[in-house]
């Protein structure tokens, strides 16, 4: 079924899908009004270029998005699909968006990709370049995509504007495209490759999120998948020769595993950023915990305990499957900005995208992330401060530079005991020399935090501030940190990319200052990079 083909059409399309309740398969008849999804030739009386839309972080033209999903590469192109409600600004009706770049940074909006059927949706999951023809759907020379999804039949409300289902159940299907992704079809109408695994490990049903990718060593495709809400941190191993007959290969159970599961194997680099000729894989969930371990095709072996990599709104990253570099870049559900409530026509957005490395640290093996390189093709004014001055004369000299979104780097000793205060647009990052620790909070929560200054505890819990305290970032006497600044988030590097902050913040438009305030330090470096929208001059990409 080309889901493209119904687009325009105004009638109802009968199902016949096959689903697997534990070993026995039920014949349903599921009805869906299709077309009514494809909302995308509806888009074009948007353009790019609204006062609150994020410059340089991805969002859609319209509605709502989510997760990141099927993140890959192909001959030149990178592929963005992402969870996202076709028909409003709220979370539901979850339908597979898509937008192509040739530098993840500079993206075009395409039709969306997978369309909810049945009385089910399209949840998250992963895609491929099917670079051996494994599936058997090869057209000429052009390698076909292989996206996997999470078939979401779920008797709760809210889901979305289709009759539910008398029962909650999830499988696993497939969707691929034989024209590099500008069509999809379902793959045997819609019907599982992976059943739904039966209610022992979880009673609800809720098994999602497939992470997919080809493992060279044992040349088979293997799929991770996280077992449910219900489960109590299951994740099962697949195996696979055609993509279509899968496999259980073994499963472990991680009670901090919730949704999302990613798995990737990358190189050990030293504490400076070089090779060390050894690589390991990394395990995670959509929170960002994680554990580094061995992976031989089948099973995984964590060799240290885990650890949280997740400070701040971020959520259900993704990796990049065939990046043509060697690079692992990796994109997250950047959450709770409320562009709503500025009258904004779209919701939500993502992070930017980052290189992810493991650096050896003692005895331990740590995530690092950092902003891809491609940022520099935003770079627009730029200004670097003399190097190795005091912080009065930093903040005298920043009293010119005046920005909306930039990219700034700073490294600094500090010097005495009162607390240095960086002032970015209204949000306020603080060193603290007594513990030697960073304090982040964002302008939002700056004044939300004066609204409820002398009330109850349960005042102060029930509007939500959120801050932030990193400990432990002097290193070698300096501190580093690099901010991306947008006009809804800010993203916090620190050292290097050893403890990394996002954050959803609306700066106001009015306040585009940097200060330095507070104590005494030496700025042995201070660089910023005004950054210009991504989005073609701010129009709508043709």
């Amino acid at each position: 079924m080309i889901l493209s083909k119904w687009i325009g059409r105004s009638r109802f399309r009968e199902l016949a899908l096959l689903l697997l309740s534990g070993s026995a398969f039920a014949c349903a008849a599921l009805a869906a009004d299709e077309h009514q999804f494809q909302t995308f030739p509806g888009y074009t009386d948007v353009e790019y270029d609204q006062p609150y839309r994020p410059k340089f972080h991805f969002t859609s033209l319209k509605h709502w998005i989510n997760d990141p999903n099927g993140l890959l590469y192909y001959e030149g192109e990178y592929h963005l699909f992402f969870q996202h409600n076709p028909l409003g600004q709220g979370w539901g009706n979850m339908t597979w968006g898509h937008a192509v770049s040739t530098d993840m940074v500079h993206w075009k909006q395409l039709p969306h990709a997978i369309l909810p059927y049945g009385h089910g949706y399209p949840f998250s999951g992963s895609g491929v370049v099917d670079h051996n023809n494994s599936l058997g759907k090869q057209v000429s020379d052009t390698k076909t995509l292989v996206l996997m999804y999470s078939y979401a039949l779920d008797k709760r409300e809210h889901f979305g504007v289709l009759a539910r289902p008398t029962e909650t159940s999830y499988y696993q299907g497939i969707a691929y495209s034989t024209d590099k992704g500008r069509t999809f079809q379902l793959l045997n109408d819609g019907g599982p490759v992976i059943p739904n695994q039966g209610r022992e490990v979880d009673p609800l049903g809720t098994e999602r999120d497939p992470k997919l990718f080809w493992h060279e060593a044992t040349r088979k495709w293997v799929a991770v998948l996280w077992m449910g809400e219900t489960s109590k941190g299951h994740i099962r191993f697949f195996t696979s020769e055609d993509l279509q007959h899968w496999t259980v290969a073994s499963e472990l159970v991680r009670p901090w595993a919730h949704e999302c599961v990613n798995l990737v194997e990358l190189p050990i680099l030293n504490e400076a950023g070089k090779p060390l000729g050894r690589k390991k894989w990394l395990l995670h969930d959509g929170g960002f915990h994680y554990e580094v371990g061995s992976f031989d095709g089948k099973e995984f072996k964590s060799e240290q305990p885990m650890k949280s990599d997740k400070l701040g709104d971020w959520n259900a990253a993704q990796t990049f499957n065939n990046s043509p570099d060697g690079r692992t870049v990796i994109i997250g559900w950047l959450p709770r900005a409320a562009f709503f409530r500025r009258k904004m026509p779209f919701s939500e957005q993502l992070s930017f995208p980052a290189t992810l490395e493991l650096r050896q640290s003692g005895a331990r093996v740590e995530l690092y992330r950092w902003p891809i390189r491609e940022i520099e093709s935003l770079y627009a004014g730029a200004w670097a401060l003399p190097k190795n001055i005091g912080a009065g004369e930093s903040n005298t000299r920043l009293a010119d530079i005046r920005v909306e979104c930039a990219d700034l780097s700073v490294e600094f000793e500090p010097k005495g005991q009162k607390d240095i205060v960086f002032d970015l647009r209204g949000s306020l990052l603080t060193y603290s020399p007594a513990n030697k620790s960073l304090h982040f909070i964002s302008s939002e929560n700056v004044a939300k935090k004066k609204a409820v200054a002398g009330k109850s505890p349960q005042e102060l819990k029930k509007l939500r501030v959120d801050e932030y305290t990193i400990p432990n970032v002097l290193k070698n006497g300096v501190v580093k940190f690099r901010i991306l600044i947008d006009r809804g988030s800010m993203e916090l590097f620190i050292n290097e990319g050893e403890v990394v902050l996002t954050h959803s913040v609306i700066s106001e438009l009015d306040n585009k200052s940097i200060t330095i305030t507070g104590g005494d330090a030496v700025i042995k470096s201070l660089e910023v990079h005004e950054l210009k929208s991504s989005w073609n001059s701010e129009k709508r990409n043709k």
